[in-house]
């Protein structure tokens, strides 16, 4: 497959498609625009090359140094941050489109339109399954999977244990989460393999060629494979929070309900988990279900407030001066187990 565009370094996706310089109208430059357009996930992550072939790694900080106090004529001890190392995998993911010949001749002049329009179905839902795979992808399953961040931010973790705020949710199998994620090159970022195609993102017109229907018998198609090679690495604690134990089956549009979840209270506490300089692109994240009852909350109680801000280029709902992104329920389950502490 080919590579988008021949950069290194950090970037993000709005990065790469500015700089890819693709004129063809299905091309590479039309999949990452498809890709940001559909899932504004990917206006703020941060994609990095690996640093250590199809994985990435580094050190988990759990200790910063914080000097000594000296007098005249005394020295002073040398010192190193502390913590455990870390090593996060890469998956890959791919997709195929398949077009029969015959119909895509059928629609004339409007055949190339008309085969792109199938084709970013596909990319939509390349997108959907990556960032479904930066959130609950499980390496453990079968040695294939992107180790998501509901299985690194978990309370049998000790650097991240105090990272997670727990909603009380106690319906098992009707749990969902907020995640709170400050993108940075350094501690918190998507990556692709090195030597890779940027971004991890691969497109590949196949052509002409016989393919197999659901019954085995062949037919001639027109295949466009699509593919991502993805990962997710989380060194620094203090650039994730996590919500959790959100019970979906008592969510109400007024927090004073009895046993209702009051989500402006947990995305303030959660914001306040930051570090007063926290800076980058720090962003909410929560699926569509609980944005709705977000708003209608907000419209039920005094003094608090949404508003609305262009973030990336499109119009995004921001609590205090952090965006919240809605992702749907498909991407975001409504239907997690209870995360036992």
């Amino acid at each position: 497959m080919e590579d988008i565009v021949d950069i290194t370094g950090p970037t993000k996706l709005a990065d790469f498609e500015s700089l890819d310089t693709d004129k063809d109208a299905s091309g590479h430059k039309v999949l990452i625009h498809t890709i940001r357009d559909y899932m504004p996930f990917f206006d703020q992550g941060v994609v990095v090359a690996a640093n250590d072939g199809t994985r990435d790694k580094g050190q988990i900080i759990t200790g910063y140094p914080e000097g000594e106090v000296r007098g005249y004529n005394e020295g002073w001890d040398s010192a190193v941050a502390t913590g455990k190392a870390a090593s996060y995998e890469s998956a890959m993911i791919r997709t195929r489109s398949v077009v029969d010949v015959d119909l895509y001749k059928k629609k004339g002049d409007q055949a190339p339109e008309w085969r792109l329009r199938r084709d970013q179905a596909f990319m939509r839902g390349l997108a959907r399954q990556a960032v479904r795979k930066v959130f609950y992808g499980d390496r453990g399953a079968d040695g294939r999977d992107v180790q998501g961040l509901s299985s690194i931010v978990v309370p049998t973790n000790e650097a991240f244990a105090n990272r997670i705020i727990d909603a009380k949710g106690t319906t098992e199998g009707k749990e969902t989460d907020i995640w709170l994620i400050n993108w940075s090159t350094e501690g918190m970022y998507m990556f692709y393999p090195q030597n890779g195609a940027a971004a991890g993102l691969q497109q590949e017109d196949m052509g002409e060629q016989y393919v197999s229907d659901r019954n085995g018998k062949r037919y001639r198609g027109l295949v466009t494979e699509f593919g991502w090679d993805l990962g997710v690495a989380l060194y620094d604690p203090e650039k994730i929070v996590r919500i959790t134990n959100i019970d979906t089956t008592k969510l109400s549009k007024s927090s004073k309900t009895s046993g209702t979840p009051d989500l402006v209270d947990l995305l303030t506490q959660a914001a306040e988990m930051l570090p007063d300089d926290s800076s980058g692109s720090i962003a909410f994240y929560m699926n569509d279900t609980l944005r709705s009852v977000l708003r209608r909350q907000m419209q039920n109680r005094d003094n608090a407030s949404l508003t609305w801000d262009e973030v990336a280029g499109r119009k995004v709902l921001m609590y205090g001066d952090i965006p919240i992104h809605k992702l749907g329920s498909d991407v975001l389950f409504n239907d997690r187990p209870v995360l036992a502490a």
